[in-house]
């Protein structure tokens, strides 16, 4: 508690002022609790041996006990805990007893909407929150989360909370949950999750809570806060921070907002400090409240707002877009490659026929004339040659010859000439060829 009342005069006092040691504080008048007539102490900040540190608030007298409509008597509280938490949670003994689920994914709220589209308001024997409500677990966990808060941690008040993880037979210490504040707490957890270590990791969902100690941004221009700096543990520095990729998620959170966060915890040492730490995909993984010493009063639990399908994908990392231009840059070099190997340039074969010669035989003699004086064998060509004239389908086939010489670049093509004079080099060319082959 941050609050009391001096029992003689009723006047109001805070924990804040026990550092200032006030007069009603080193004189130790009789204090109260501020909502009922039980007896409470102040205590200053100390810490605890095994390096635990606790803020100055109001602790219950020996044998003294909260009336039971006092919001800090726990037996009131277990009991409202346990009619809001839709069968998660039962008393015995005294003791709350939390059900956890199996996975993260269970921790999740219902989706459920009214008449006009948007959500249901949380009335009646729930838990009251504020839009978005939180999932009924997780709404327990930081109304007891707070509860202890209040109580400065108290082991006694600890000890009134336990929780069941799924599959398990007994329950487990609330400290088995939620870790924090303490440094030790937070060791024990970063121990768990250390693999080289031999302590088995929990196989249940983490919750970790602390109170923003700083702020900082990332490359992007992102928030995330730090809920422990600098923490030391047996001489060694490490960090408790929570982190997201949604923005939204992390702004509202301010120095000295208390939080409470569940989901996968897990280790990371590649910073100059290593650090706990977690990465927030949804609203429902935070809760967070805020405390006025001054005052010694508390908000209600409550969650960033819910993401949209917009946020989502406008805030979703880029994943290394660079790693796939060289990939898209190889198919448009691919399509050369078919021109390499192409058809028509090892095709020489079609001109090899001696088709175009067949139609010209017979008026060959008379343009041919001036030819056959520098190369006299031309002449016994065609006696030589009728058994190859017998093609009636031939006569089509020079101008396909024309389309197919061009392309090929080994050979350039020959100038144009009349027709004539290219019968009689192709009969040249014959009779050379023929010339070769005897």
């Amino acid at each position: 508690m941050y609050r009391a009342r001096i029992k003689d005069s009723g006047r109001e006092v805070f924990a804040v002022q026990i550092g200032d040691q006030p007069a009603w504080y080193t004189a130790k008048h009789p204090l109260t609790c501020s909502t009922c007539s039980a007896g409470v102490h102040g205590k200053g900040t100390y810490v605890k041996r095994n390096g635990s540190s606790y803020r100055a608030h109001f602790a219950l007298n020996p044998r003294a006990a909260h009336e039971p409509s006092c919001p800090f008597n726990p037996v009131e509280f277990i009991t409202s805990i346990a009619r809001g938490a839709q069968d998660l949670a039962h008393v015995e003994d005294g003791v709350l007893k939390l059900t956890l689920p199996g996975d993260m994914e269970d921790l999740a709220p219902p989706e459920q909407t009214g008449p006009d589209g948007l959500p249901h308001a949380v009335t009646g024997q729930q838990i009251d929150t504020v839009t978005p409500p939180l999932p009924p677990l997780l709404n327990c966990a930081a109304k007891i989360g707070r509860f202890l808060q209040l109580n400065a941690f108290d082991n006694k008040s600890v000890e009134k909370f336990r929780v069941q993880p799924h599959g398990y037979k007994t329950t487990i210490p609330w400290g088995r949950f939620c870790y924090g504040p303490t440094a030790a707490a937070y060791g024990e957890l970063v121990q768990r999750l250390d693999p080289s270590t031999i302590k088995r990791a929990p196989s249940h969902p983490i919750a970790v809570y602390g109170t923003v100690q700083r702020i900082h941004h990332d490359r992007k221009g992102r928030p995330f806060v730090f809920l422990a700096d600098h923490t030391d543990l047996d001489g060694r520095e490490f960090e408790v921070v929570l982190r997201s990729m949604h923005p939204t998620l992390i702004e509202p959170l301010t120095v000295g907002t208390h939080v409470l966060a569940v989901g996968e915890w897990s280790t990371f040492t590649g910073s100059r400090v290593p650090q706990l730490r977690l990465f927030a995909q949804e609203a429902w993984q935070i809760a967070y409240w805020h405390t006025d010493e001054t005052t010694g009063s508390a908000t209600q639990p409550m969650s960033p707002p819910a993401l949209t399908a917009h946020q989502r994908a406008a805030e979703r990392p880029a994943r290394g877009p660079s790693k796939q231009t060289p990939r898209s840059a190889k198919p448009d070099w691919r399509p050369v490659a078919p021109t390499r190997a192409a058809a028509p340039r090892l095709a020489p074969l079609p001109p090899v026929p001696p088709t175009p010669f067949v139609p010209p035989t017979p008026p060959a003699e008379t343009p041919d004339a001036p030819q056959s004086r520098t190369q006299p064998p031309a002449p016994p060509v065609p006696l030589t040659d009728p058994p190859r004239t017998p093609a009636p389908a031939l006569p089509a086939d020079p101008p396909a010859e024309q389309h197919v010489l061009p392309p090929r670049p080994s050979h350039p093509p020959l100038p144009a000439l009349p027709p004539s004079s290219r019968r009689g080099g192709l009969l040249g060319w014959l009779e050379r060829r023929r010339k070769r082959r005897s």
